[in-house]
């Protein structure tokens, strides 16, 4: 499979509509990894709905801050009372208050860039539907005139600046005008914030942070603002034009999207001069480079279909230099994409976003997570001293992309996850055993990792973490991923298997760091005390019931009574990567693969994370999935939220659909992360190709990446793999599962044994094929 043939299988899956598609869970979802477009068609007009990774309410209430108090004081009333702390008033008052600045503002959130409509003659024209190239980012609605005369509506989000280009043509590709008016709205939430100012060719918007009285503050103050030309000029025609005043026909347009701090925004008078042409062209030569990074070709339409549009999907979410994206990304409108501040949940929402990216060989779109956390690290290292009086860094529950001083969301439920700690930095481990990049190792990941190792260490070596004394280091108080918070006699708050799964992740990369970057001497107390914790560790909860022994996700849970919100009872299998398929025992693996069978789960968190598993586990059931893909997805090919079991914390008669028109969550952009799984498994020592997948069903890939920085190109085909190309990025030895009897390269050098070990030099390739 070469470069061009992944660029048309990707043209392949062009996403398409037959009908008008006015509901914005209906339009075409685009964007450059800043600017996020969702295009809508009514019968009568074309609906723009704008939105931007950077564009913010960033006010903020922090009134928390002086109502926290510490974890010792906190802690030692409810440990002190922990059979009724629950029902006590003064616990209930602490919860709301400290929680008040969250749930009493609808900011900080993503702001609304403006929603823009094209009016034409529905007696003129028909909407026929629309078709968005994937390959290329281009989209094209099809109308028809009275005359059965073919039109098409030509729109690009430019990969380069947050432009909208817009063209009209005939079915001979000439230049026609079909639209009649021009409206744009400007998001107007009416909660405090200055309204917009409209311009004579747009609007320019302010947005303000706390402390403001009536006067922009260069460096501080932000705004933004949408400009538009018809025909490459400026007319000035405010925010509602009808084009029956122009003298020439207008069959291009374009919107420019302008964000930073007002004082500079307000300099930009003029939308940018854009050549429709010459963005569409730049954009076919960026969008085929994205998607030679990898691809694949496979023996089922629906599955090579979910991997191209969601890998699309995401480059439209972000880019290598863009903001890290929230709940809903970059696509909003009002009352659409801002639930819940749309903010950073870092208990498994945000990290899902980034699953798969890796393997995928798209590490680029990574970075904008490292340097969120980045961000997030004073503010961490703040909480974890002042709250909990220890070293390192604590990482929130929530966050926000604007200035925080204080943790947002410091309850004693959710906010005391202290698994989000160690999940929030993970990715970045697998970005270096991904890449191999020890500079980026040395200057940026290492030291994330090693605050949280700090903190985790000292959390389990302070005095009052063992509440068992039996001579292992426990973490607790634990709290399962949105399940319990904190219980009764605290029973169900002793080393839940969520942390134990990532803490013992994390502090296994710190101490294969520490070696990597040469650096044991400085470290010594660090890794001494992460030796000392792993030697003393709990082993993971589990229990009889009806099915026999499963995982739990805390040791007093009734696995036979429970619905989990997140698989939070086997997270050790992935993303914890603690109980393999391929490293485990037959008895552990025995225990995991029943309680993935038997694993209840409400639903809306699951439809990557619960396949994920069972692919690490060797045991998914493909058709299942597709099923379950189905059921969530969206008119425009997007698999949202949905939830499929009530008796946990859903009623009886609960809509399932709650979370389906809140906006397009983004963890689920991760879905070719489950085909991945099924192509190939590199996330150990050893790679196997094709272990989820019926080798008699054709596939074939390309690129795909593995750790110790190998690409992989493998293709399978009536019951064999025929062949595998194996490129290390950084040399070293690539060890894979022998497919065949023998194996033979192209120098004709034979291999042989159950695991093959393939010498690599920096750069170089090896092919292998069956030897006769």
């Amino acid at each position: 499979m070469d470069r061009q043939d992944i660029l048309n299988t990707a043209k392949k899956h062009s996403i398409r509509r037959d009908v008008a598609s006015p509901d914005f869970f209906e339009g075409a979802i685009m964007g450059n990894g800043d600017l996020g477009l969702i295009v809508c068609t009514r019968p009568d007009a074309l609906l723009m709905h704008l939105g931007h990774n950077n564009i913010w309410d960033i006010r903020i209430d922090e009134g928390q801050k002086d109502k926290v108090g510490t974890f010792k004081e906190v802690w030692g009333r409810i440990i002190n009372d922990k059979d009724a702390f629950g029902s006590r008033q003064w616990f209930a008052d602490y919860c709301r208050e400290v929680t008040a600045s969250y749930h009493d503002h609808v900011y900080p959130r993503p702001f609304p860039a403006s929603d823009i409509y094209l009016f034409f003659d529905r007696k003129g024209y028909e909407v026929l539907g629309h078709e968005l190239d994937i390959s290329t980012g281009l989209l094209t609605i099809n109308l028809e005139s009275d005359e059965r005369q073919k039109f098409y509506i030509k729109i690009a989000v430019s990969m380069e600046t947050d432009d909208i280009v817009l063209k009209t043509v005939n079915d001979r590709g000439e230049a026609v005008n079909i639209f009649y008016r021009l409206m744009i709205v400007p998001y107007v939430p009416n909660d405090g914030l200055p309204r917009f100012t409209p311009l004579e060719n747009g609007f320019i918007q302010l947005l303000t942070y706390n402390g403001y009285e009536g006067n922009v503050r260069p460096g501080v103050d932000k705004g933004f603002s949408m400009l538009y030309r018809l025909n490459g000029k400026t007319v000035p025609g405010g925010l509602d034009l009808r084009f029956a005043g122009i003298s020439e026909s207008v069959s291009e347009l374009s919107f420019s999207v302008t964000e930073g701090y007002y004082d500079r925004v307000e300099q930009v008078k003029e939308a940018a001069v854009c050549d429709f042409n010459k963005i569409t062209e730049y954009n076919a030569k960026v969008w085929a480079e994205y998607w030679q990074r990898s691809g694949i070709r496979i023996g089922d339409e629906f599955l090579e279909h979910l991997w191209y549009i969601n890998t699309y999907f995401i480059r439209c979410a972000m880019n290598g230099h863009s903001r890290c994206v929230g709940l809903f990304g970059n696509w909003m409108c009002p009352g659409v994409g801002t639930a819940w501040h749309g903010d950073y949940h870092m208990n498994y929402n945000t990290q899902q976003v980034f699953w798969g990216l890796m393997g995928a060989n798209r590490q680029e779109l990574h970075l904008p997570y490292l340097r969120m956390i980045e961000d997030l690290l004073p503010v961490s290292a703040a909480w974890a001293k002042d709250f909990y009086a220890l070293e390192g860094a604590c990482f929130p529950h929530s966050a926000y992309p604007v200035p925080m001083t204080i943790n947002p969301y410091p309850s004693p439920d959710w906010g005391w996850e202290i698994f989000e700690t160690p999940w929030a930095v993970q990715s970045l481990w697998w970005h270096y055993t991904y890449t191999k990049d020890i500079d980026l190792l040395r200057t940026r990941i290492y030291p994330l990792i090693r605050a949280a190792s700090a903190f985790l260490t000292g959390y389990m070596m302070r005095d009052g973490a063992d509440p068992v004394g039996n001579g292992k280091y426990h973490l607790f108080p634990t709290i399962v991923p949105e399940l319990y918070g904190l219980t009764r006699g605290l029973d169900k708050n002793l080393d839940g298997a969520t942390d134990l799964a990532f803490t013992k992740f994390i502090f296994k990369a710190t101490l294969k760091a520490i070696d990597d970057l040469g650096i044991s001497g400085e470290e010594e107390k660090l890794a001494g005390d992460i030796r000392k914790i792993l030697a003393a560790y709990p082993d993971y909860p589990t229990a009889e019931g009806r099915f026999g022994e499963v995982y739990i996700s805390v040791g007093t849970e009734d696995p036979d009574h429970v619905i989990y919100n997140t698989p939070a009872n086997l997270i050790q299998i992935f993303p914890g990567e603690d109980v393999d398929a391929l490293t485990g025992d037959e008895d552990q693996l025995a225990v995991a693969r029943r309680s993935w069978r038997h694993h209840y789960n409400e639903g809306g968190n699951d439809l990557v994370f619960y396949h994920l598993v069972g692919a690490r586990l060797g045991i998914i059931d493909i058709e299942r999935f597709k099923r379950h893909v189905r059921y969530c997805m969206l008119p425009n090919e997007y698999a949202n939220l949905r939830a499929t079991l009530t008796g946990g914390r859903y009623g009886d008669t609960f809509g399932m659909d709650f979370m389906m028109r809140m906006g397009l969550f983004t963890e689920n952009l991760s879905l070719y992360a489950v085909v991945n799984e099924c192509l190939i498994w590199g996330h150990t020592d050893t790679i196997v190709l094709f272990p989820n997948w019926d080798k008699n069903r054709p596939a074939e890939f390309c690129s795909l990446r593995t750790k110790g920085a190998f690409l992989i190109d493998a293709a399978c085909a009536d019951g064999d793999v025929t062949y595998v190309t194996i490129t290390g990025e950084c040399g070293g030895e690539a060890k894979l599962k022998n497919p065949w009897k023998r194996a033979v390269d192209q120098s004709g050098k034979i291999y042989e044994g159950k695991v093959l070990a393939v010498a690599l030099a920096p750069g170089g390739s090896v092919r292998l094929t069956a030897a006769k």
